[in-house]
Protein backbone atom coordinates (compact mmCIF):
# COMPACT_ATOMS: atom_id res chain seq x y z
CA UNK A 1 0.00 0.00 0.00
CA UNK A 2 1.41 3.40 -0.99
CA UNK A 3 1.66 6.32 1.42
CA UNK A 4 -1.25 8.20 -0.23
CA UNK A 5 -3.36 5.03 -0.04
CA UNK A 6 -2.57 4.61 3.64
CA UNK A 7 -3.46 8.27 4.26
CA UNK A 8 -6.86 7.69 2.64
CA UNK A 9 -7.54 4.46 4.49
CA UNK A 10 -10.92 4.11 6.24
CA UNK A 11 -8.95 2.83 9.25
CA UNK A 12 -7.89 5.72 11.46
CA UNK A 13 -5.03 3.76 12.98
CA UNK A 14 -3.65 3.16 9.48
CA UNK A 15 -3.78 6.88 8.69
CA UNK A 16 -2.08 7.80 11.95
CA UNK A 17 0.62 5.19 11.44
CA UNK A 18 1.27 6.52 7.94
CA UNK A 19 1.67 10.03 9.33
CA UNK A 20 4.07 8.82 12.01
CA UNK A 21 6.19 7.16 9.31
CA UNK A 22 6.24 10.30 7.21
CA UNK A 23 7.20 12.52 10.14
CA UNK A 24 10.01 10.13 11.05
CA UNK A 25 11.36 9.88 7.50
CA UNK A 26 10.96 13.56 6.71
CA UNK A 27 10.30 12.75 3.07
CA UNK A 28 7.16 12.87 0.93
CA UNK A 29 6.37 13.28 -2.75
CA UNK A 30 3.71 15.61 -4.15
CA UNK A 31 0.99 12.94 -4.13
CA UNK A 32 1.66 12.17 -0.48
CA UNK A 33 1.60 15.85 0.48
CA UNK A 34 -1.73 16.16 -1.36
CA UNK A 35 -3.17 13.24 0.58
CA UNK A 36 -1.97 14.78 3.84
CA UNK A 37 -3.66 18.06 2.97
CA UNK A 38 -6.88 16.12 2.33
CA UNK A 39 -6.58 14.73 5.87
CA UNK A 40 -6.78 18.27 7.22
CA UNK A 41 -10.50 18.21 6.38
CA UNK A 42 -11.16 14.82 7.99
CA UNK A 43 -14.10 14.71 10.40
CA UNK A 44 -11.85 13.33 13.14
CA UNK A 45 -9.91 16.03 14.97
CA UNK A 46 -7.11 13.63 15.86
CA UNK A 47 -6.52 13.08 12.12
CA UNK A 48 -6.71 16.81 11.41
CA UNK A 49 -4.16 17.70 14.10
CA UNK A 50 -1.76 14.89 13.22
CA UNK A 51 -1.89 15.83 9.54
CA UNK A 52 -1.03 19.45 10.35
CA UNK A 53 1.81 18.36 12.63
CA UNK A 54 3.13 15.99 9.97
CA UNK A 55 3.09 18.75 7.37
CA UNK A 56 5.03 20.93 9.80
CA UNK A 57 7.62 18.17 10.29
CA UNK A 58 7.97 17.70 6.54
CA UNK A 59 8.31 21.43 5.94
CA UNK A 60 11.11 21.57 8.51
CA UNK A 61 12.94 18.94 6.42
CA UNK A 62 12.57 20.95 3.24
CA UNK A 63 9.52 19.27 1.70
CA UNK A 64 7.42 21.74 -0.32
CA UNK A 65 4.09 21.98 1.50
CA UNK A 66 3.41 25.72 1.74
CA UNK A 67 2.17 26.25 -1.83
CA UNK A 68 -0.19 23.28 -1.56
CA UNK A 69 -1.62 24.71 1.67
CA UNK A 70 -2.04 28.14 0.08
CA UNK A 71 -4.04 26.51 -2.71
CA UNK A 72 -6.18 24.69 -0.14
CA UNK A 73 -7.21 28.04 1.34
CA UNK A 74 -9.34 28.46 -1.80
CA UNK A 75 -11.14 25.12 -1.38
CA UNK A 76 -14.92 25.05 -1.63
CA UNK A 77 -15.01 23.02 1.60
CA UNK A 78 -14.92 25.12 4.80
CA UNK A 79 -13.18 22.31 6.72
CA UNK A 80 -10.42 22.19 4.11
CA UNK A 81 -9.92 25.95 4.23
CA UNK A 82 -9.70 25.89 8.02
CA UNK A 83 -7.32 22.93 8.03
CA UNK A 84 -5.01 24.70 5.61
CA UNK A 85 -5.04 27.91 7.66
CA UNK A 86 -4.30 25.97 10.84
CA UNK A 87 -1.44 24.05 9.23
CA UNK A 88 0.05 27.27 7.85
CA UNK A 89 -0.02 28.74 11.36
CA UNK A 90 2.22 25.87 12.51
CA UNK A 91 4.81 26.75 9.88
CA UNK A 92 5.30 30.27 11.24
CA UNK A 93 3.46 33.57 11.06
CA UNK A 94 0.33 32.86 8.98
CA UNK A 95 0.38 34.55 5.58
CA UNK A 96 -2.08 37.32 4.77
CA UNK A 97 -3.86 34.89 2.42
CA UNK A 98 -5.05 32.98 5.50
CA UNK A 99 -6.71 36.02 7.08
CA UNK A 100 -10.12 35.76 5.34
CA UNK A 101 -10.37 32.10 6.34
CA UNK A 102 -9.46 32.83 9.96
CA UNK A 103 -12.02 35.63 10.18
CA UNK A 104 -14.63 33.34 8.64
CA UNK A 105 -13.81 30.67 11.22
CA UNK A 106 -14.60 33.05 14.08
CA UNK A 107 -18.22 32.37 13.14
CA UNK A 108 -17.87 28.60 12.79
CA UNK A 109 -20.38 26.23 14.40
CA UNK A 110 -17.52 24.31 16.05
CA UNK A 111 -16.36 26.07 19.20
CA UNK A 112 -12.93 24.45 19.01
CA UNK A 113 -12.43 25.95 15.55
CA UNK A 114 -13.60 29.38 16.71
CA UNK A 115 -11.18 29.49 19.64
CA UNK A 116 -8.28 28.05 17.65
CA UNK A 117 -8.79 30.69 14.95
CA UNK A 118 -8.97 33.38 17.63
CA UNK A 119 -5.71 32.17 19.16
CA UNK A 120 -3.98 32.44 15.80
CA UNK A 121 -5.40 35.92 15.13
CA UNK A 122 -4.37 37.12 18.58
CA UNK A 123 -0.72 36.75 17.62
CA UNK A 124 -0.90 37.48 13.91
CA UNK A 125 1.38 40.42 12.99
CA UNK A 126 -0.98 41.91 10.41
CA UNK A 127 -0.80 45.74 10.48
CA UNK A 128 -4.46 46.40 9.68
CA UNK A 129 -5.89 43.49 11.67
CA UNK A 130 -7.04 45.56 14.66
CA UNK A 131 -9.15 47.75 12.39
CA UNK A 132 -10.51 44.68 10.62
CA UNK A 133 -11.50 43.09 13.92
CA UNK A 134 -13.19 46.30 15.04
CA UNK A 135 -15.22 46.20 11.85
CA UNK A 136 -16.14 42.58 12.49
CA UNK A 137 -17.13 43.44 16.06
CA UNK A 138 -19.65 45.87 14.63
CA UNK A 139 -20.93 44.01 11.58
CA UNK A 140 -20.15 40.28 11.80
CA UNK A 141 -22.60 37.59 12.80
CA UNK A 142 -23.15 37.04 16.53
CA UNK A 143 -20.37 34.49 16.90
CA UNK A 144 -17.93 36.60 14.92
CA UNK A 145 -18.76 39.69 16.96
CA UNK A 146 -18.14 37.83 20.20
CA UNK A 147 -14.89 36.27 19.04
CA UNK A 148 -13.67 39.55 17.53
CA UNK A 149 -13.98 41.12 20.98
CA UNK A 150 -11.92 38.34 22.53
CA UNK A 151 -9.32 38.64 19.76
CA UNK A 152 -8.98 42.37 20.35
CA UNK A 153 -8.70 41.74 24.07
CA UNK A 154 -5.93 39.21 23.62
CA UNK A 155 -4.05 41.35 21.08
CA UNK A 156 -3.83 43.92 23.91
CA UNK A 157 -3.59 46.96 21.66
CA UNK A 158 -4.49 50.02 23.75
CA UNK A 159 -6.01 52.17 21.02
CA UNK A 160 -8.92 54.63 21.36
CA UNK A 161 -10.64 53.13 18.31
CA UNK A 162 -10.62 49.67 19.90
CA UNK A 163 -11.88 50.94 23.23
CA UNK A 164 -14.70 52.80 21.47
CA UNK A 165 -15.68 49.65 19.57
CA UNK A 166 -15.72 47.70 22.85
CA UNK A 167 -17.86 50.34 24.53
CA UNK A 168 -20.34 50.22 21.66
CA UNK A 169 -20.41 46.41 21.82
CA UNK A 170 -21.59 46.50 25.44
CA UNK A 171 -24.96 47.48 23.90
CA UNK A 172 -24.97 44.58 21.43
CA UNK A 173 -28.28 42.67 21.31
CA UNK A 174 -26.46 39.37 22.04
CA UNK A 175 -25.51 38.74 25.70
CA UNK A 176 -22.40 36.80 24.68
CA UNK A 177 -21.10 39.78 22.74
CA UNK A 178 -21.78 42.12 25.64
CA UNK A 179 -19.85 39.83 27.99
CA UNK A 180 -16.91 39.57 25.59
CA UNK A 181 -16.82 43.35 25.20
CA UNK A 182 -16.76 43.86 28.97
CA UNK A 183 -13.94 41.36 29.30
CA UNK A 184 -12.03 43.31 26.67
CA UNK A 185 -12.66 46.66 28.29
CA UNK A 186 -11.40 45.38 31.62
CA UNK A 187 -8.12 44.31 30.05
CA UNK A 188 -7.27 47.02 27.51
CA UNK A 189 -8.97 50.21 28.64
CA UNK A 190 -6.75 53.30 28.65
CA UNK A 191 -9.57 55.23 30.35
CA UNK A 192 -10.49 53.08 33.34
CA UNK A 193 -12.86 55.66 34.81
CA UNK A 194 -14.97 55.61 31.64
CA UNK A 195 -14.83 51.82 31.45
CA UNK A 196 -15.82 51.50 35.10
CA UNK A 197 -18.79 53.79 34.56
CA UNK A 198 -20.01 51.60 31.72
CA UNK A 199 -19.44 48.38 33.67
CA UNK A 200 -21.40 49.68 36.65
CA UNK A 201 -24.27 50.52 34.29
CA UNK A 202 -24.24 46.89 33.12
CA UNK A 203 -25.48 45.81 36.57
CA UNK A 204 -28.93 46.76 35.23
CA UNK A 205 -28.63 44.47 32.20
CA UNK A 206 -31.62 42.11 31.78
CA UNK A 207 -29.32 39.09 31.38
CA UNK A 208 -28.03 37.48 34.58
CA UNK A 209 -24.83 36.29 32.92
CA UNK A 210 -24.03 39.81 31.79
CA UNK A 211 -24.56 41.17 35.30
CA UNK A 212 -22.17 38.55 36.72
CA UNK A 213 -19.62 39.32 34.01
CA UNK A 214 -19.84 43.04 34.83
CA UNK A 215 -19.08 42.34 38.47
CA UNK A 216 -16.10 40.15 37.56
CA UNK A 217 -14.79 42.68 35.02
CA UNK A 218 -14.65 45.45 37.61
CA UNK A 219 -12.18 43.42 39.62
CA UNK A 220 -10.00 42.85 36.57
CA UNK A 221 -10.19 46.53 35.59
CA UNK A 222 -8.86 47.47 39.00
CA UNK A 223 -10.42 50.92 39.11
CA UNK A 224 -11.58 51.82 42.59
CA UNK A 225 -14.22 54.51 43.08
CA UNK A 226 -17.17 55.12 45.36
CA UNK A 227 -19.58 54.18 42.56
CA UNK A 228 -17.72 50.95 41.80
CA UNK A 229 -17.52 49.88 45.44
CA UNK A 230 -21.18 50.74 46.05
CA UNK A 231 -22.31 48.70 43.05
CA UNK A 232 -20.24 45.70 44.06
CA UNK A 233 -21.38 45.85 47.68
CA UNK A 234 -24.99 46.02 46.58
CA UNK A 235 -24.40 42.99 44.35
CA UNK A 236 -23.14 40.95 47.29
CA UNK A 237 -26.69 41.13 48.62
CA UNK A 238 -28.22 39.84 45.40
CA UNK A 239 -30.35 36.67 45.44
CA UNK A 240 -28.11 35.47 42.58
CA UNK A 241 -25.41 33.45 44.36
CA UNK A 242 -23.08 33.59 41.35
CA UNK A 243 -23.36 37.37 41.23
CA UNK A 244 -22.66 37.51 44.96
CA UNK A 245 -19.46 35.51 44.49
CA UNK A 246 -18.29 37.56 41.52
CA UNK A 247 -18.88 40.82 43.36
CA UNK A 248 -17.14 39.52 46.48
CA UNK A 249 -14.07 38.48 44.46
CA UNK A 250 -13.88 41.86 42.79
CA UNK A 251 -14.14 43.68 46.10
CA UNK A 252 -11.22 41.61 47.39
CA UNK A 253 -9.26 42.41 44.25
CA UNK A 254 -9.91 46.09 44.88
CA UNK A 255 -8.80 45.75 48.50
CA UNK A 256 -12.20 46.31 50.00
CA UNK A 257 -14.55 44.28 52.16
CA UNK A 258 -18.13 43.54 51.21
Amino acid sequence: MTAPERLRSPRLDERLAAMDSLAASGDADAATVGALVECLAHQGKAIQRRAAETLKALAARGVAVRDVLLQALQSAAPAQRWGAAYALSLLGAPPSEALPVLLECLGADDGDVRWAAAAILAHMPEPALDATLCGLLRSGNARQRKMAAYCLRDRAAHLPTIEQAMLEATSDPEPGVRMAAMSGLARISAEPALAAQRLVAMFDDPDAGVRRAAAAALGVLGYRSDAVLAALRAATGSPDASLQRAAGRSLRQLGSAA
